[in-house]
């Protein structure tokens, strides 16, 4: 078996030129809340929902029986259309060939009939739409056989299109977390603002923030002199009890590895390298790269007006301007490329232009302040998959 781990940010073949949401993406805040056995975790059924073609689900050799899956969405949604990868199957007697998708409101069913599927095994992007659209919570994929593989049967990705009916909550996610890979995580939530550490190599969580249930933020690590850094994207399940992440270095396209956390605790406690509320991760990361990636201060959709919720980053930034007369800022917004260029640039400039706006308000002098808007021209992520997108939506702050 090749062994794949990680998200590349290719073209997916499940995007459309505009694209619409796909709800079992872990990027729009998809999960895998029961996963079959599989045969190694780089063919985790967590492959399915990563929009990437290349990789997906296969169970241990000779284990071909139906496998179930089922997969948790962000919100309640009505789902009228579905798609699936098997293209990049090992080999195409390997590929999925019957697909039964169901959906229902609790993990464990009852559930409703989507669709049954029969693939082609050489094809991407096949698409499938029920006779009837119908609403849940929860994914039920069964991958019922193949096209002839006595050892493998593999399913590449699956997408879920439709409209939401019942958006959930943020809620709040503060508390201790035991993680396999880096020790305690500790973050506590302010609105959608998130702040915290870990125990591994000195971890902070900076700048972060939630949209829903899917965090996202830059770790930062320090081994004596050296400091390391990237972003990082978690997903927390709806009973709170678990999430699960990816993580990356800073300028890599592909995942560096996983993030997998259990909840122990409400108290979040300290780190010996970090107390909360003594911190401005703001400041910090000006200071020492000169440039802050933000995703704590978001926005109505398709609008410039500052969330209340995010007014907990926001006083950060003013915390550190004030805290630092002698720099200049630029702020900086940025979109994803859904809709036109026109539009995507007129709205980062006025995103960023109601930074600003508030920055002044708050006592920073306008001349120490400039307001740029890139659109969709620098992203840091792929458009063509929801992941890339939300990591696109962002603003920045630039040191001058």
């Amino acid at each position: 078996m090749r062994l794949i781990f990680g998200l590349v940010f290719l073209a997916s073949a499940l995007a459309h030129a505009e694209p619409r949401t796909n709800f079992a993406s872990f990027g729009a805040g998809a999960i895998v809340v029961k996963s079959p056995v599989a045969y190694s975790d780089e063919w985790s059924a967590f492959w399915v929902i990563d929009e990437d073609p290349n990789t997906g689900y296969a169970p241990p050799k000779g284990d071909i029986g139906p496998k179930e899956i089922v997969i948790e969405l962000a919100d309640r949604d009505e789902i009228d259309e579905l798609a699936f990868d098997v293209a990049h199957a090992e080999n195409p007697q390997r590929a999925a060939k019957t697909v039964i998708v169901e959906i229902g409101d609790k993990a464990e069913g009852p559930w409703q009939p989507l669709v049954t599927a029969t693939l082609a095994n050489d094809k991407d992007d096949q698409h499938a739409k029920p006779s009837k659209p119908a609403a849940g919570r929860y994914l039920h994929v069964t991958i019922k056989d193949n096209h002839g593989d006595t050892d493998y049967s593999e399913l590449m990705g699956i997408a879920a299109f439709g409209k939401v009916v019942a958006k959930q909550a943020t809620g709040d996610h503060t508390g201790a977390y035991n993680t396999k890979q880096f020790g305690i995580f500790r973050v506590k939530q302010d609105g959608v603002a998130a702040t915290g550490c870990y125990e591994h190599r000195n971890g902070l969580i900076q700048n972060g923030g939630f949209d829903g249930r899917v965090l996202r933020f830059t770790w930062v690590e320090s081994v004596e002199k050296e400091v390391f850094s990237g972003p990082a994207i978690m997903v927390f399940a709806a009973d709170g009890k678990t999430f699960f992440g990816l993580w990356w270095h800073e300028h890599e396209t592909r995942a560096s590895g996983r993030w997998d956390g259990t909840f122990t605790s409400k108290t979040v406690g300290t780190c010996p390298h970090f107390k909360f509320g003594s911190a401005n991760g703001v400041k910090d990361a000006l200071a020492t790269t000169g440039r802050a990636r933000i995703y704590g201060i978001t926005f109505d959709t398709d609008s410039d007006k500052i969330k209340d919720e995010s007014k907990a980053t926001i006083e950060q930034l003013v915390a550190a301007a004030k805290a630092e007369p002698s720099w200049n800022l630029e702020i900086q917004g940025h979109t994803d490329s859904t809709g036109s260029s026109d539009h995507n640039q007129q709205l980062s400039e006025k995103r960023a232009a109601s930074v600003k706006a508030y920055l002044v308000k708050a006592g920073i002098a306008a001349s120490r302040l400039t307001a740029k808007g890139f659109g969709a021209t620098q992203p840091v992520g792929s458009n063509d998959t929801s992941l890339g997108r939300s990591q696109n939506r962002r603003v920045e702050i630039v040191k001058q």
